[in-house]
């Protein structure tokens, strides 16, 4: 896997081409785009967390109950270290690097 700069990188291009599928009301697309980015990012905590806000917005847009529900479910346990936890259990050393940290 790409280190985590690079994969930052990657990220945030997706995550702008999703914000412009999902203005331009293709929620397919855009669902597609965010969940690739999501992939990138599950081990930098501040961005898995972004990642599923994003997610949300296009599934509550576009009727993806389960998905809107899921996601809501882990936003709301952020504040208790969900977003770490899974970094943790990923085993990755991505979430205490500097570019994942500025990432926040």
């Amino acid at each position: 896997m790409h280190d985590i700069a690079q994969r930052i990188h990657e990220a945030d291009t997706l995550w702008k081409l999703g914000d412009d599928r999902l203005s331009s009301e293709d929620g397919a697309g855009a669902y597609r785009l965010y969940t690739q980015a999501h992939d990138l990012v599950t081990d930098c905590p501040s961005l898995h967390l972004q990642a599923h806000r994003r997610l949300r917005r296009v599934s509550a847009r576009h009727g993806h109950r389960f998905e809107q529900l899921t996601d809501s479910a882990l936003i709301a346990l952020a504040p208790l270290g969900v977003f770490e936890l899974i970094a943790w259990f990923k085993r990755s050393s991505s979430a205490a690097d500097q570019a994942c940290k500025r990432a926040a």
